[in-house]
């Protein structure tokens, strides 16, 4: 259930007022994630777009502090000039999708493999919890001890503990070259066995996908051209099926991954956390019974499917049931955000109560008939 009243603050007081203002609010950004966007009861859209910008910046010390409403695009072009980046392959860039919405969803990239996900680069961030006080949860500097480490906590809470208007992210140098080679497969079965392989070796890809519709495995390597060019000869006596990828035919193809648009227009796009032993069985298991596009990242530890409508999602819920996995509807028109819906946990309730006692921020099992709760 969404409301039509959207408030627009542009600075840290009116976003406090703002909320302070309505019984329910629904923090947003630029709404890329809209299934992320939705509540199950009446409630006030409060959106950060005019929180934007970077408010601090230190090359030399690998980390910078912007608005929650800065867009990650504008990050990215900041972090270039001084030969920066964040690893963690942010998605929906292109889209819009800000800093804060990427806090919140908890989205990574294929570069995740390597350097890990977004909760590995988020150092802190200025919250506005629901009673209207501000803290400083986290730190601006990389080695902080200090105190609970909130900051993970809130990577992936779809807006539940409060309101992010400031956020602090340590940063990579940029890497020099890139190189993308493909390997056909047999089976979902033997990419994650080669997939498996691969990332054991001393090759330290960069990214390891499989597409599920082609049966083919994505390496990325980044580099200096010639140890790119060493490595791909070293895989190539592993693998003798390897072929490189052209570079413009790779950015294109790692850019649809990000961005979620390998798929047609309309579908609705499922994150599936999963396993690089659980995929195969997952991805036949999805095969057999919805058509269904699907796209495994993270070495397996990720499973997008695409499914042509909403009407699928029933289904897909039914399958991922049965296999014991849980999705999160991320773009299109779903009605639900959970397929086969986690239970919360007590320590999420306990921090819930803590940082919004009287219950301001919407809650994703507010509409759950009993509140499921695991230790």
């Amino acid at each position: 259930m969404n409301n039509d009243t959207v408030s627009q603050p542009t600075s840290i007081d009116e976003l406090r007022d703002a909320l302070l203002c309505c019984d329910k609010a629904v923090v947003v950004g630029n709404q890329t994630k809209s299934p992320l966007c939705m509540s199950g009861e009446p409630h006030t859209t409060v959106s950060v777009r005019g929180l934007s910008g970077v408010v601090q910046y230190e090359p030399s010390e690998f980390t910078f502090t912007a608005y929650a409403g800065t867009p990650v695009a504008d990050v990215q072009s900041v972090l270039s000039e001084r030969g920066q980046y964040l690893p963690f392959d942010p998605m929906l860039v292109r889209a819009g999708a800000t800093l804060g919405g990427t806090i919140a969803s908890g989205l990574s990239g294929p570069g995740r493999f390597r350097y890990g996900s977004i909760r590995d680069f988020f150092l802190g961030a200025k919250m506005i919890l629901g009673d209207g006080t501000i803290v400083n949860v986290g730190g601006k500097v990389v080695k902080n001890a200090a105190g609970f480490d909130i900051p993970k906590f809130l990577v992936g809470c779809c807006g539940e503990f409060g309101a992010m208007a400031e956020v602090t992210f340590k940063v990579f140098p940029k890497p020099i070259d890139s190189a993308t080679l493909s390997l056909r497969c047999d089976s979902a079965e033997q990419a994650s066995q080669w997939m498996a392989t691969a990332a054991i070796r001393r090759w330290e890809l960069d990214a390891i996908d499989y597409h599920h519709a082609t049966s083919t495995i994505y390496f990325r390597q980044r580099g200096p051209r010639d140890t790119n060019q060493a490595i791909a000869a070293d895989m190539k006596t592993q693998y003798a099926e390897l072929q490189p990828v052209d570079d413009v035919v790779a950015e294109t193809f790692w850019s649809s991954i990000n961005e979620l648009d390998w798929h047609a227009p309309a579908a609705v796009i499922v994150k599936i956390p999963s396993t690089p032993r659980q995929f195969p069985s997952l991805c036949d298991a999805i095969d057999q019974a919805i058509p269904a596009s699907l796209h495994v990242s993270g070495c397996g530890s990720v499973v997008w499917a695409a499914v042509e409508s909403p009407d699928s999602l029933q289904t897909l819920e039914t399958v991922l049931t049965q296999q014991s996995h849980r999705g999160l509807c991320v773009r299109g028109k779903a009605e639900s955000l959970h397929l086969n819906r986690p239970s919360t946990t007590k320590i999420e309730m306990a921090v819930q109560r803590a940082f919004d006692p009287s219950g301001r921020f919407k809650r994703q099992f507010a509409s759950h008939p009993h509140g499921t709760v695991s230790s």
